[in-house]
């Protein structure tokens, strides 16, 4: 699950809508070239209300930002080992080579980037939204009301005319 979108940036530690996970701001490094990368922040956001998944605001430098919204399920199965399939990859880095990356493949509208971040800061987040909402229990705290409006809000896209 994916989506990109221009949105203006919040506030790096705001908690999310209650109160239970805080915003993880994470310096990471989207390369450009082999030899070269540009280092930016990321802002990772969770809310119990949307239990499977992550909002990943990455921030520019005039306070703008692009959101994607991502699985919880693959961020953690990334941490260890390649995952994803299409506009989303995650993968660890090989242990030999700097184990303490993770690596982000994203394939949007517009180009692909190719993202590094610390791995040991995004698993001990992805630690407290299970605390807030362990695996399995995500049904129970997800609001199937917001859910289903939203589904029925963007209508039926698959239709052709």
């Amino acid at each position: 699950m994916s989506r990109s979108t221009n949105e203006p940036a919040r506030d790096a530690r705001s908690l999310s809508a209650e109160g239970d996970c805080a915003d993880l701001s994470l310096r990471m490094w989207r390369r450009v070239s082999p030899d070269e990368s540009v280092p930016f922040r990321a802002r990772f956001g969770y809310d119990r209300a949307q239990p499977l998944q992550v909002r990943v605001e990455f921030l520019n430098d005039t306070g703008g930002a692009v959101t994607w919204v991502l699985s919880r399920d693959l961020l953690m199965a990334g941490l260890h080992r390649p995952s994803g399939d299409g506009d989303v990859r995650i993968w660890p880095s090989c242990p030999g080579h700097d184990g303490d990356s993770v690596w982000f493949l994203l394939r949007g509208r517009t180009g692909v980037a190719l993202l590094e971040g610390r791995v040991a800061p995004l698993r001990a987040w992805l630690g407290e939204t299970l605390t807030a909402v362990p695996f399995g229990r995500e049904g129970v705290a997800m609001d199937w009301d917001a859910a289903f409006a939203h589904v029925l809000a963007q209508g039926d896209l698959g239709r052709r005319e």
